[in-house]
C-alpha cells in the first residue's frame, strides 16, 4: 500500500465515536424519549477529555460550572488513550486521590484528601459491595466514564467517605448498531480480550441491548502473582412509551487471583532493600476462587417535563474463600527474618441488597427558579466467612526458602464470622438559581444504621446510629459565564468498618466528617478546556487505623484532619490537543488520639503532601499523519511518611521517597472495508522507575517496573 494511499485510509477514531453518540442523542431527542433524572449521567462524546455536566455531586442535570463543590469527570477517550486496566490508574488522573493497598492488589483501593476510601466505591449511584480483600478489582469493560466528587457526600448517598466519592457510569444501550472487538497484550503475561455490542432488538426500537465481555489472563512482575478472569455484563433497556423506560443491567464474573503482600518494612521503618519482584508468601497460597453476580434493575417515570421519579434496585453477591492465605506479621528484624501469620478460610461470601428511590422536579416560586430532590435508600449487607488461624514458618528476606514446614491448623479452633448491616436514610435538596447569577443549595440526610459483627470465638458487637440530620450548604456566583466562585458546608456519615475488629472483638462506631470548601472554576478557550481550584479544611471522627501493636485488628484513632489545595484541568488546548491532570498539597494530621500509644500531632503515614499527574495527547488533523495520535503523561508524588512501633509510636518522616513516572503511547487508525481498526501501544514508566506506589503499616506496594501494552481494535 502507498504512503498516499495508506494516508487515505486513516480516520479519526475519536470522531467516528463522537458520530456514533450524536447520532444516537439526535434519535433519542426525536422520539422524545424520557430524559432519565438522577444519576443517569449525560453521554460524554468520545472524542474530547471535558465534560460539561456530571450528576453525580447532585443527582441533577447540573452543569459543573454551577455546581458548588469539586467535580471531575475521567471521560471514555481518557480510558482509551491510556488503555487502563484498573479503576486505581484511572482516578490518578484526578488531583488528591492516592493509591492505597488496603486490599493487597485485589480491590479498588485509594485515598482522597487524605482519608481512606475503604474500598468504597459507587455505581451509577449505587453502592459497590466494599468489603476488603473479597472479589475482583472494578472491571473497565462496561464503563462510560468516572466522576469524582472531592468532599462529603454522604447527604444524598448514605454511608460514605468524607474525602470524596467515585461513582463509575456503565455504559447503556445505543439505538444505532454498534459492535467493537479488542485485543491487548503485554508485559507479564497479559493477555485480555473486551467485546462490545449494542443497538434495537425491535424494528420500532422500544426494546435496546448492549453485551460488553471482558476476559482476562495475566501475570504479575511479582512471583506467584497471576489473575484470571472472565466478566459478562447484559444490558436490556425497554421504553414502552414516551415517559417510562426500565432498564436491566446484569453482571457475571468468575475466576481466581492472588493477594499480594508487597515489599516488607525494616525495624527502622524502611521498605527491606531486596529485589522488587520478590514476595515472601508461600508459592500456591493466597489464591482464592471468585465468583460474582449482580443484578441492577432501574426504573423511571417522567409524569412531565418537569417532574420524574427513579427507582433503582441493586444486588450483588460474591464468594471468594481464601482456602490458604498467608500475611507479613510485622517488619522484617536486623537479621532479616520476617514473621508470618496465616488462616485457611473455605467459606466466604458476601450479598448485599440496595434501593434508592428520587423524586427530581423543576419548579419556580417568587422569580426563583427550584430544582428538587427527594428520596430515600435502603441497604442491607448479609456476609459471612470461616477461618482458622495457623503460624507458617518464618521467612528470611536475603535468603528465602519456601514452603516450610508448620503445623496445620487445629480444627477446633475455626471460628465462624457474621456480618450484618441495616442502613436507611431520607434526604432532601434543593438548587436555587438567584437573579444576578446566583446559585445556592441546601439539603439534609436523616439516617438509621445497624451493624452487627460476630466472631473471634464468642465475641460480638453491634452498633445502632442514628446522628443527628446531616446537613448540606453550599452557594456559586457567576459574575460572568466563563467564570464561577463557590464555597459550601458540608456533614458526612460515615461507614461502620465492618469486619474491622479492636483487639477485644469490638466494631468501631460509624465515622462523622465536617467540611469547609471554597472555590473557582473556569472555562476557557471558548469553553474547550475547564479549570477547577480549590482550598478546603476536613475533619473526621472515628478513623480507622491499623492497631500499631497489633496489625491484624483496628483502633479508632479519634479525629483526624486534612487541609488542602487541588488544581484540576481537564479538555482541548489546540485542535487535537487534548490534556486532563491536576495538582494537590494535602496537609493531613492526627488531632486527637486516646489510644496507647497515641498518634495525636503526628501526621498521615502513606500520604505525600504534594501529588500531580498530567496526560495529553495530540491527534494530527491534516496532512500524511492525519488521524495518527501520539500521548505522553507525568504521574508524580512526593516523599511520604511512616510509622514504627516496637515500643511505642516513632514517626518517620519522608522516610518513603517520592517518584515521577513518565507514560507514553501512539496509536493509528485504517479502515478496511466497513471496518476502523485501530493500533495502539501504550509504554508505561518509560524510564524504569523504581518507587512504591503505596505504603501501610506493614508492607510497601512496589510501582510497576518499565512495562508495555500493544491493542488491536476492531469497530464496525
Amino acid at each position: 500500500m502507498s504512503l498516499r494511499k495508506r494516508t487515505l485510509a486513516r480516520v479519526s477514531f475519536a470522531a467516528l465515536c463522537a458520530a456514533i453518540t450524536s447520532e444516537t442523542a439526535a434519535a433519542d431527542g426525536d422520539s422524545a424519549s424520557p430524559k432519565p433524572s438522577g444519576i443517569e449521567t449525560v453521554v460524554v462524546t468520545a472524542s474530547k477529555y471535558r465534560s460539561e455536566k456530571a450528576s453525580t455531586g447532585t443527582k441533577t442535570d447540573t452543569p459543573i460550572m454551577l455546581t458548588p463543590m469539586s467535580i471531575a469527570v475521567i471521560p471514555q477517550q481518557v480510558l482509551q488513550d491510556q488503555q487502563t486496566l484498573r479503576l486505581d490508574d484511572a482516578i490518578q488522573n484526578v488531583s488528591g486521590v492516592i493509591p492505597s493497598d488496603d486490599s493487597f492488589g485485589t480491590g479498588d483501593s485509594f485515598t482522597i484528601r487524605g482519608f481512606d476510601q475503604n474500598d468504597l466505591t459507587f455505581e451509577d449511584g449505587v453502592k459497590l459491595d466494599q468489603y476488603s480483600i473479597s472479589g475482583f478489582p472494578r472491571d473497565l469493560a462496561n464503563i462510560e466514564s468516572i466522576e469524582v466528587v472531592k468532599g462529603p457526600a454522604s447527604v444524598l448517598y448514605g454511608q460514605a467517605e468524607p474525602g470524596g466519592l467515585v461513582s463509575i457510569v456503565t455504559k447503556k444501550p445505543l439505538d444505532t448498531p454498534f459492535y467493537s472487538l479488542d485485543q491487548q497484550v503485554g508485559s507479564f503475561g497479559l493477555y485480555r480480550t473486551t467485546a462490545d455490542a449494542t443497538g434495537p432488538l425491535t424494528q420500532d426500537g422500544s426494546l435496546l441491548y448492549r453485551f460488553n465481555l471482558d476476559f482476562e489472563n495475566a501475570g504479575s512482575f511479582r512471583d506467584f502473582i497471576h489473575t484470571h478472569r472472565l466478566s459478562l455484563f447484559p444490558t436490556l433497556e425497554w421504553k414502552p412509551d414516551d415517559q417510562d423506560q426500565l432498564t436491566l443491567e446484569l453482571k457475571y464474573g468468575t475466576g481466581s487471583l492472588v493477594l499480594d503482600n508487597g515489599i516488607p518494612f525494616l525495624a527502622n521503618g524502611t521498605p527491606a532493600d531486596v529485589p522488587l519482584s520478590r514476595n515472601y508468601a508461600d508459592p500456591n497460597v493466597n489464591r482464592g476462587p471468585v465468583a460474582e453476580y449482580a443484578v441492577k434493575l432501574i426504573a423511571v417515570h417522567e409524569f412531565s417535563d418537569d417532574w420524574k421519579l427513579r427507582l433503582v434496585y441493586n444486588t450483588e453477591y460474591v464468594s471468594s474463600p481464601s482456602q490458604n492465605a498467608q500475611y507479613y506479621a510485622g517488619d522484617a528484624d536486623s537479621s532479616g527474618n520476617l514473621q508470618r501469620f496465616g488462616f485457611t478460610e473455605n467459606y466466604f461470601k458476601h450479598w448485599t441488597h440496595q434501593i434508592v428511590v428520587d423524586l427530581t422536579g423543576t419548579f419556580e416560586t417568587f422569580g426563583i427558579k427550584h430544582t428538587t430532590v427527594v428520596g430515600m435508600d435502603y441497604y442491607h449487607l448479609n456476609g459471612a466467612y470461616d477461618a482458622n488461624f495457623y503460624a507458617p514458618a518464618s521467612i528470611n528476606i536475603y535468603a528465602p526458602v519456601y514452603d516450610q514446614p508448620y503445623t496445620p491448623p487445629d480444627p477446633s479452633q475455626d471460628f465462624f464470622v457474621t456480618e450484618l448491616q441495616n442502613a436507611f436514610g431520607l434526604y432532601a435538596q434543593d438548587q436555587m438559581e438567584l437573579p444576578g447569577s446566583v446559585y445556592l443549595l441546601a439539603g439534609f440526610r436523616y439516617d438509621d444504621t445497624t451493624s452487627f459483627d460476630s466472631g473471634y470465638g464468642n465475641a460480638a458487637s453491634k452498633v445502632h446510629d442514628t446522628p443527628s440530620p446531616t446537613p448540606r450548604l453550599g452557594a456559586l456566583w457567576q459574575p460572568v459565564q466563563q467564570l464561577s466562585l463557590y464555597a459550601s458546608y458540608t456533614e458526612n456519615y460515615g461507614a461502620t468498618a465492618l469486619g474491622a475488629l479492636t483487639p477485644d472483638g469490638k466494631l468501631l462506631p460509624a465515622e462523622s466528617a465536617q467540611q469547609i470548601e471554597v472555590g473557582v472554576k473556569a472555562e476557557l478557550l471558548d469553553k474547550k478546556l475547564s479549570v477547577t481550584a480549590s482550598a478546603y479544611d476536613l475533619t473526621k471522627q472515628h478513623v480507622p487505623t491499623a492497631d500499631p501493636q497489633n496489625p491484624a485488628f483496628v483502633v479508632a484513632i479519634g479525629a483526624a484532619r486534612s487541609r488542602g489545595l487541588e488544581l484540576d484541568i481537564s479538555g482541548e488546548i489546540l485542535p487535537g490537543w487534548q490534556v486532563i491532570g491536576g495538582y494537590s498539597y494535602i496537609d493531613g494530621i492526627v488531632t486527637k488520639d486516646d489510644n496507647t500509644p497515641s498518634l495525636a500531632g503526628l501526621p498521615f503515614p502513606g500520604i505525600p503532601k504534594h501529588s500531580a499527574s498530567l496526560w495529553s495527547t495530540y491527534e494530527f488533523q491534516s496532512g500524511d499523519l492525519r488521524g495518527l495520535s501520539v500521548g505522553l503523561g507525568v504521574v508524580a508524588r512526593g516523599p511520604v511518611a511512616a510509622y514504627e512501633s516496637p515500643d511505642g509510636v516513632t514517626y518517620l518522616a519522608d522516610r518513603i521517597p517520592g517518584y515521577a513516572i513518565v507514560n507514553a503511547m501512539i496509536g493509528d487508525n485504517f479502515i478496511v472495508g466497513s471496518s476502523v481498526i485501530r493500533a495502539q501501544l501504550n509504554v508505561n514508566n518509560l524510564f524504569d522507575q523504581k518507587y512504591f506506589a503505596a505504603v501501610n503499616p506493614s508492607q510497601a506496594t512496589p510501582g510497576t517496573p518499565l512495562s508495555v501494552i500493544g491493542s488491536l481494535s476492531v469497530r464496525f
